[in-house]
């Protein structure tokens, strides 16, 4: 294993669009850093806003009366 696979982990490799690969690009740019600074920067965002405990969700309550079957 080389030194910057040590440094960075696991390689993934992902396909996208010419006008996302553009527009990365033209970020890079503009930060003066690299499309893969960008695209580490953007999962490690996404990752953390989405490891933030969900909001609970209430089950809706059943109301028994309404459930339960009609005698005769």
């Amino acid at each position: 294993m080389s030194d910057r696979s040590k440094k960075l982990g696991p390689r993934v490799t992902v396909s996208v669009t010419p006008g996302d690969y553009d527009t990365l690009n033209t970020l890079a740019e503009k930060d003066d850093v690299s499309v893969s600074w960008v695209v580490r920067r953007a999962i490690h965002e996404y990752l953390r806003r989405h490891q933030q405990p969900a909001r609970a969700v209430r089950r809706p309550t059943l109301d028994k009366r309404a459930a339960a079957p009609e005698r005769t």
